[in-house]
């Protein structure tokens, strides 16, 4: 009798090597698939920074060029403007000059006919 039972015993001791074996592919299956899985998402997590990565320089690129455009345009414009002023001093300056030498023109003028017209009187 007890070989019957030794040969039950190696049935179900089959048996649970069997379904052992079977959860232990059906695991490693399933984390083969996961491992696939995260791998694909790592990819398209790569694909996906380097796309953002080529707008995000090109956006700071045509950024830079609009600052520095718009920097151009400020100095431009603060130069037209120190231009101006000079003209506007230089302008201010010969009017002083004309109507200093103008008042001294007329007085000369009233002070040479004024003595021209006692003499002659």
């Amino acid at each position: 009798m007890a070989e019957p039972e030794q040969s039950e015993q190696q049935v179900w001791l089959v048996g649970q090597v069997a379904d052992t074996r079977r959860i232990a592919e059906l695991g490693f299956t399933e984390t083969k698939g996961q491992l696939a899985l995260i791998l694909q998402r790592m990819e398209q997590g790569e694909r996906r920074h380097d796309e953002l990565a080529s707008v995000v320089a090109e956006n700071y690129r045509v950024v830079s060029e609009r600052l520095d455009e718009h920097a151009r345009g400020i100095q431009a414009a603060a130069e037209d403007r120190a231009a101006e002023r000079s003209r506007i001093q230089t302008m201010g300056d010969s009017a002083k000059r004309f109507s200093t030498w103008m008042a001294i023109g007329v007085s000369a003028l009233f002070g040479v006919l004024g003595i021209a017209l006692k003499m002659w009187a």
